[in-house]
């Protein structure tokens, strides 16, 4: 009995250690798709609306033009999976909180056009924005 409570510890260690790599490049993959998606929404904005003026101008209206809303979900969760990997003040995270953060990203991220608001503008943005299509195809082939 003594072995299987000594190799408990071991075991969520090695699931963890082995999940950690993984949250960590979907929240790198999440902050580079944020930004590629931001750049792509900027032009859309702009052709409507005409140029912003400044990137202060731009960050202003990201954080709260009702237009740019729908990028909200994926900034929180990258600053989710922030806290959990970084935030001394919590328990460390575990790897059933990490893998479900990856099912969170995953969910996310499927284009869909019945599906989440981000889901949705995602989708129409893949088949807008050629920049957009390339960086999602090359994050999943990375997944595969």
């Amino acid at each position: 009995m003594d072995n299987q409570t000594s190799n408990q510890p071991d075991t969520a260690a090695e699931a963890l250690a082995a999940v950690l790599p993984r949250l960590d490049a979907a929240r790198n993959d999440l902050l580079s798709l944020h930004r590629v998606l931001l750049h792509a929404e900027r032009v859309r904005y702009e052709k409507l609306f005409g140029r912003i003026e400044g990137n202060g101008a731009f960050l202003q209206l990201a954080m709260n033009d009702p237009w740019f809303t729908w990028l909200r979900p994926m900034m929180r969760l990258v600053s989710e999976i922030d806290s959990r990997l970084l935030d001394r003040g919590q328990p460390p995270v575990t790897a059933e909180e990490a893998t479900e953060l990856l099912g969170e990203a995953q969910r996310l991220l499927r284009p869909d056009t019945d599906g989440s608001g981000f889901q949705q503008e995602f989708q129409q943005l893949l088949q807008d924005s050629p920049e957009v299509a390339v960086l999602h195809r090359q994050l999943v082939r990375e997944r595969e």
